[in-house]
């Protein structure tokens, strides 16, 4: 790497990070974070739609991975030694920096989580004109006390 190539390995690095920061973490979110609280809230909840939730955690995780390994793809071909290695390392340098977002103890995990999936817990039995963004708004998230779960659903 040559001293002309200094700029661009910044230049790079701060692309990398910015990728994995705005698009990356996202993907690591839903697969460390959401699945565990999908598994959690199906115990507290029984109604509570599984597959609607695994259906956008895959979808979510999916089209994050596609788009970095696109770029990613992208910078190895095209660029040069110090582009690749600072792209790498901003890559890596977001992740490490991440690392406390992905848990599924984190509470800003806790909430985003329950604004996303608020449609695919049950209406209440005791408003038939519940919504999600009913719940949403008033915040009952959890499943009603007494709640049957023996439709099936």
């Amino acid at each position: 790497m040559s001293f002309n190539d200094v700029p661009f390995f910044f230049g790079s690095a701060a692309g990398g990070f910015i990728l994995m920061a705005a698009v990356g973490i996202q993907a690591a979110v839903a697969l460390f974070s959401s699945i565990p609280l999908t598994r959690r809230r199906k115990e507290t909840c029984p109604d509570f739609n599984i597959r609607a939730a695994y259906r956008r955690i895959a979808q979510v995780s999916s089209l994050s991975i596609i788009l970095c390994a696109v770029v990613t793809a992208l910078v190895i071909h095209f660029g040069s030694t110090g582009i690749i290695a600072g792209y790498g390392l901003g890559f890596i340098l977001a992740f490490a920096l991440n690392l406390k977002r992905m848990s599924p103890n984190n509470e800003q995990n806790r909430k985003s989580y329950e604004e996303s999936y608020a449609d695919c817990y049950p209406a209440s039995d005791a408003n038939p004109d519940d919504t999600a963004a009913h719940k949403r708004a008033v915040g009952g998230f959890e499943c009603a006390e007494g709640e049957d779960s023996s439709d099936g659903q």
